[in-house]
């Protein structure tokens, strides 16, 4: 009979097991390490300070740290130690707090507000202060990608050694420094991940990268709350993460600001610099050379524990929205640093096990390693900051243009591209008086004034440029991110003139908006769906219940201010059909109509003034609530569903079923009005769930594909549309006579990596109303279009023959690419398919390109084309149904 151990026993045992295996010297646990581990053995700590395992119960490198866990460590450490305060920044999409410690001398601790401003005149032209007086500041920041964990638990023992660290070096770095530790860029990330990898953890744990524990589901933890890449967040601020973040980087405009990153398992670390000739052209050589400098502490310390690393073979630092290259156009050494990830707690490589505890180190050393290197060079960094945004102000002086115009009257995207600046220190100054420059009018509340040479002139040029070509034409993201194009802005590059007329305040919020008057009427109330926030108006009047008809033609209504046309896309909610008494109706209208700053007019009469549809015309077709079926999972693009569910749940308030590609076939798809597939494969859809799709549609459903699902929509017969074949590009990319060393530019030639298309919308389609022009810039990052159809009145838009509007497009992609469809839709039986070739809600800040989605949601019953297979006859018909 085998005798039974007590639960206490084989603890024991395995304890036990584990002290052989590390005495032989053969891969230990983590709870093996102690913060012993970590810690530099030549320096004394205080012991009141309160350890991290003290708190956490286990000790790091154990367990993967949650995000409350952090906090709650923070705030002891905050109570103990007269070295620190902690100031809560903001909070996530979950609600969870985002933080900074204030780390600083004792003394210090009482005059940080006065220090933060002696540091800012350093930044400010008009002051003449001595640089190397000011204090220094270096931000420590950790883990914006949640499952990149091992800079979230560095963060505890960093802030851990700025408490208790005794001696004369920490006491110099301290004296006349402030040092900002972040120690979670992104909490609802890593509390996903945690949650993940805790949840497989053994007492002996597997090494193999095929266990669960390594091997994350569909929805990983480097995303935040709706499955965005924060990293790329850091110049657009779609996010309160972001937000808190550049708030507290813009009070302090640190000197240095490492950004904590991991890479593939098979790695060693990587720091900056990276690639020397993918640096953005705005960032001055100069940064570059005081990263080396930086550099050398890191090598030291790396060398000092026997850790191998890298410098300048990877990465770049082109894209000025990453966490180490948007302080680069600030005066700041930002400095990435890359870990190969355990993604666990135990992984095998091809250099051995990968550690987690081993991983939290490197990125400790690393941490102490840059603020060792910026103290010892701070007046280097000081005056370089000083230089830096001197020389903005020359540079600025030099261009041959004084500034910016900016013109749009629909307020939603014009007010969160003037938000966007402001959180950047970049002044927009409201037109104050109509005038006019180069025969464009320019009005008051549409338009306003951006000058060139002010402080942030780098950050601004960079976040204006419509460069096209540069000096290496490989990016690691993308090439353009033009903001005035993104919010499709008219921007001009003026030089001013007495004829300006702009205000002296720059703008800081949006005016109060006038209240909507609803007249007494008879009849009803009209609003255009222009204005950004038009379809949420809509959105939530079809929610309470409330009747509202659309009208896909222009219309002139009687007002009781006279005749009034209005654009094609107006909504009237009518006292005809409505449920709800009408004063109700009155009170929610306006009520939400204000909220979102769309203008509400009343109709006077039913009966139009001029030849057109009159109030009650048939043409005219009440608007129905969708019901979406976002589709995710294995196969779909994660973050592209994120983009799409969050521009329907922030901008649209529009409830979203979201259902996973192995749940379709037991799904019922019946209840829904509209599907969206955004880029994926979808080679898991079943023959039996194709058929049904097929049915679903052509019973009159709506099937909206984006990039790869309208690929397999076309590849599936639902989707009467041709792509432009591989072989069509690659016709243009000969190979012959290359050697291999041509190997990395040849391919980065046929990389469209991100860029700024050019379109040309058909205007008169029911698809493009609210557009104010026939031009739109639209993001790109891939080689898909669409052949022209032949099918008359289905291609929605085109690119321009010359489509490329900022960022890098090779010669031959854009040969093949101008004059392309990028949107086209058409009829199938009762209901309507429609594919984009691109992402219309790309990274959440093209505001330009996302009324498509709401207009394919809406909009979609008038688009009656045919694909070249359909049945003419019933087309017809259909057209004869909506004749006006």
């Amino acid at each position: 009979m085998i005798a039974r151990l007590s639960r206490r026993a084989l603890r024991q045992t395995t304890g036990a097991i584990v002290a052989l295996v590390a005495a032989f010297g053969l891969s230990a646990q983590a709870s093996d390490i102690d913060l012993k581990y970590y810690l530099p053995d030549h320096v004394t700590y205080d012991e009141s300070i309160p350890k991290p395992s003290e708190f956490l119960g286990f000790e790091v490198g154990e367990w993967h740290v949650r995000p409350e866990q952090v906090h709650r460590y923070l705030e002891a450490l905050a109570d103990a130690s007269d070295r620190m305060t902690l100031k809560v920044t903001g909070y996530s999409h979950e609600r969870r707090p985002l933080m900074v410690l204030k780390v600083s001398a004792p003394e210090n601790q009482g005059r940080l507000e006065e220090m933060r401003q002696q540091h800012l005149a350093v930044t400010d032209p008009a002051q003449n202060v001595t640089a190397t007086e000011a204090p220094l500041v270096v931000y420590l920041g950790y883990s914006v990608h949640g499952d990149e964990s091992s800079g979230v638990n560095a963060s505890l023992i960093t802030a851990y050694y700025l408490a208790a660290a005794q001696g004369e070096e920490i006491d110099a770095w301290l004296d006349n420094s402030v040092i900002l530790l972040d120690p979670m860029y992104n909490p609802d990330g890593i509390a996903r991940f945690a949650n993940w990898v805790n949840q497989y953890k053994s007492m002996t744990p597997s090494n193999d990268r095929q266990h669960i524990e390594h091997q994350q589901d569909w929805l990983r933890g480097r995303q935040n709350h709706y499955w965005f890449d924060l990293n790329r967040d850091w110049l657009l601020l779609q996010h309160p993460e972001s937000e808190a973040r550049i708030d507290t980087y813009q009070r302090w405009m640190p000197n240095v600001l490492t950004d904590h990153h991991e890479m593939g398992t098979d790695s060693t670390y990587f720091f900056q610099p990276g690639i020397p000739s993918r640096k953005n052209p705005l960032t001055p050589d100069e940064n570059v050379r005081l990263t080396e400098k930086l550099a050398e502490f890191h090598a030291d310390a790396l060398d000092e524990i026997h850790s191998l690393y890298y410098t300048e073979e990877s990465f770049d630092d082109f894209y000025y929205g990453k966490g180490s290259s948007y302080p680069d156009a600030q005066g700041t050494i930002a400095i990435l640093f890359e870990q190969a990830s355990s993604r666990g707690h135990l992984q095998e490589s091809i250099n051995g096990d990968v550690s987690f505890p081993f991983t939290i180190k490197n990125q400790f050393v690393t941490s102490l390693s840059t603020i060792r290197g910026s103290v010892a060079h701070r007046d280097k960094l000081l005056d370089f900051q000083q230089r830096f945004f001197k020389e903005n102000m020359e540079l600025a002086g030099r261009e041959s243009f004084d500034g910016y115009m900016l013109k749009e009257a629909d307020e939603g995207r014009m007010h969160e591209l003037l938000r966007i600046l402001a959180a950047h220190s970049i002044k927009a100054y409201p037109v104050s008086e109509e005038f006019t420059v180069s025969n464009v009018t320019y009005r008051p509340g549409e338009a306003y004034w951006v000058p060139i040479r002010q402080r942030n002139y780098r950050l601004l040029k960079g976040a204006f440029t419509t460069r096209q070509d540069f000096p290496d034409n490989t990016f690691y993201d993308v090439s353009a991110w033009t903001l005035p194009m993104a919010f499709n802005v008219e921007f001009s590059e003026l030089r001013q003139n007495r004829r300006f007329r702009v205000s002296s305040e720059a703008w800081s919020e949006p005016d109060t908006f006038t209240p909507n008057e609803l007249g007494d009427t008879r009849v009803g109330y009209a609003f255009s769906w222009e204005p950004h926030f038009a379809p949420r108006v809509l959105t939530h009047l079809l929610r309470n219940d409330v009747h509202a008809r659309l009208a896909a033609d222009d219309m002139t209504i009687s007002t009781p201010n006279g005749e009034q046309r209005f654009p094609r896309g107006t909504v009237l909610v009518t006292r005809a059909y409505q449920q709800r008494p009408w004063n109700e109706v009155q009170d929610l209208l306006k009520e939400l109509a204000d909220a979102n700053r769309v203008p509400v007019h009343t109709i006077a009469r039913g009966l139009t003034p001029s030849v057109g549809m009159d109030i009650g015309s048939r043409s005219i077709d009440p608007a129905q609530l969708p019901n979406v079926l976002l589709v995710i999972g294995f196969g779909t693009n994660l973050q592209e569903a994120g983009e799409a569910w969050y521009y329907l749940d922030r901008d649209l308030n529009l409830p979203v079923t979201m259902i996973e590609t192995q749940r379709l076939d037991r799904a019922d798809i019946d209840r829904y009005t509209h599907i969206i597939l955004v880029d994926g494969h979808y080679r898991t859809f079943s023959d039996r769930f194709r058929g049904r799709l097929q049915q679903w549609v052509r019973s009159g459903g709506v099937l909206i594909g984006q990039k790869g699902g309208a690929r397999w929509m076309t590849e599936n017969n639902l989707l009467s549309a041709s792509m432009v074949s591989q072989e069509t590009f690659r016709e243009k990319f000969p190979s012959e006579g290359l050697s291999y060393g041509d190997r990395s530019d040849f391919f980065a030639q046929q990389r469209i990596a991100g860029a700024i298309f050019n379109t040309r919308l058909d205007l008169s389609h029911p698809l493009t109303v609210g557009f104010p022009r026939a031009e739109l810039p639209i993001f790109k990052n891939s080689t898909m279009a669409f052949e022209t159809n032949k099918a008359p009145f289905v291609d929605v838009a085109r690119y321009v023959e010359n489509p490329v509007l900022a960022g890098f497009t090779s010669t031959g992609n854009r040969e093949v690419l101008g004059g392309k469809s990028t949107v086209v839709a058409h009829r199938l039986g009762s209901g309507r398919v429609i594919g984009f070739s691109d992402n219309v809600n790309f990274r959440g800040y093209f505001w330009g390109t996302t009324k498509l989605m709401a207009n394919a949601l809406y909009w979609s019953q008038y688009a009656l084309g045919t694909g070249a297979d359909e049945d003419e006859e019933a087309v017809e018909e259909d057209a004869h149904e909506h004749a006006h």
